[in-house]
């Protein structure tokens, strides 16, 4: 791994807070790529109350692969970017890179969506200074949905950013976008009860990333004393290739709110034209409630790696929960 991806890596966290600062106008933003124009959206009914609609950001070419490298477009921000819906709640979102026909983009045809963060930059973030962090994704995919009458409420107001950091490992040049799809309600005469985000990190406030090396196990925990009273009703976790496991527990109640096991390679577009494996499956944990959480009592977020190949450079461990406050 070059020192320049290594470098990239260390800039995640502090990329989140900048772009924060820049979304809400205190620094000219022009160094940084704007909404882009092909943004789409799709909408179906589903139900009579509830809507699916599939947001494509984007297109975003990557570039192609070195014989020392993978190809990649390092932490990118695009600012002011399209709300799946206002006044609303969502109630799941299932993430995705897609060609431009719509067909999956992967490694085993080169893609790979190393990681995407979207942060709301008319709130603040609950564990964390800076803009709220909303939902994240990395390459396993993986979908959420809330359990039956809870959603995260989007306001008129709110101003979505977008982080994401895309990598390719095929030989040639790659245009793709990402694509989320959700599901939503109107919040007007809603009975859905709205979910605060909370985002565990075993990185830290500083730094998402740590270097894990080869041949012995790694894990690297973090705590965080909780500042919100609630029921945890989701939660879903990211690993990086050559992750284990990643678990959430309250310390202060000794009890367990989450643990995603990961899984690599496990269907043939996680693995690329060398036979390297990238995970394909994070199970979410969904409950009403999973836990309690108090405010004061401390959360400890757990991530596990061992590396058996080669040692691994800004790896992580972060999960993402979501807190019905009433």
């Amino acid at each position: 791994m070059s020192f320049r991806r290594f470098l990239s890596f260390r800039r995640f966290s502090f990329a989140i807070v900048t772009a924060g600062v820049l979304a809400a106008g205190v620094l000219a933003p022009t160094a940084f790529r704007d909404a882009p124009e092909e943004q789409q959206v799709t909408v179906t009914a589903a139900a009579a109350a509830a809507r699916t609609t599939s947001v494509r950001y984007g297109p975003y070419t990557i570039p192609a692969a070195t014989q020392e490298e993978h190809g990649e477009l390092p932490n990118q921000i695009a600012l002011n970017v399209k709300k799946p819906c206002t006044n609303c709640y969502i109630t799941g979102f299932k993430p995705n890179l897609v060609y431009a026909d719509g067909t999956t983009a992967n490694v085993n045809t080169g893609p790979m969506l190393h990681h995407v963060v979207f942060f709301n930059s008319a709130k603040r973030d609950t564990v964390c200074s800076g803009p709220q962090r909303v939902m994240s994704s990395g390459n396993e995919r993986m979908e959420s949905v809330f359990p039956a009458g809870y959603g995260f409420k989007v306001n008129s107001s709110d101003r979505w950013t977008l982080l994401y950091d895309l990598m390719n490992h095929g030989h040639e040049e790659k245009q793709v976008f990402i694509e989320f799809t959700f599901t939503y309600e109107s919040s007007w005469g809603s009975r859905i009860k709205p979910v605060t985000p909370i985002w565990m990190d075993a990185g830290g406030c500083a730094s998402s990333t740590w270097d894990v090396p080869v041949g012995e196990p790694s894990e690297r925990s973090r705590t965080w004393r909780s500042t919100i009273s609630g029921d945890l009703v989701h939660m879903r976790g990211h690993l990086h290739h050559a992750g284990i496991t990643v678990k959430t527990e309250n310390e202060t109640t000794g009890s367990l709110l989450c643990r995603s096991d990961a899984e690599e390679g496990g269907t043939p577009e996680f693995i690329d034209h060398h036979g390297r494996t990238e995970v394909s499956n994070m199970p979410t944990c969904t409950g009403t409630p999973l836990g309690r959480i108090n405010r004061g009592d401390t959360l400890k977020i757990t991530a596990n790696y061992k590396a058996m190949e080669h040692a691994h450079h800004g790896v992580m461990g972060i999960m993402t929960g979501w807190v019905d406050e009433g």
